[in-house]
């Protein structure tokens, strides 16, 4: 079920979102991997890459495909940032100290 489970209780955001913070967290490692991988092979960082992409300077004709994946992969974490810090805003700090301390517990 959801990641973070308190007193047999789920967020509601958790009822509603399809998506565990578990699964944002994995879904925004693996866009960050992709993302260092074409940092490093171009010597450029995601964030002026896509700056650069996204206003049509690159004259690829979408043909490059390493740059459509790299500019998948930076959207990818873009927006898995923004939900990881739309659903943690809905918790307390408590209830985050709390999630982090269970977790710990676990490890």
């Amino acid at each position: 079920m959801a990641d973070f489970i308190i007193a047999g209780e789920m967020n509601m955001n958790e009822r509603t979102n399809p998506h565990s913070l578990e699964d944002i967290i994995a879904t925004l490692h693996a866009a960050q991997e992709d993302c260092a991988h074409h940092e490093k092979k171009y010597n450029m960082l995601s964030a002026q890459f896509f700056k650069l992409y996204s206003q049509g300077l690159l004259d690829d004709d979408g043909l490059n495909f390493d740059f459509v994946d790299w500019a998948g992969a930076y959207k990818t974490l873009l927006n898995c940032q923004r939900e990881y810090e739309n659903r943690i805003r809905s918790f307390s700090v408590t209830e985050q100290l709390s999630r982090l301390r269970n977790h710990a517990l676990v490890s």
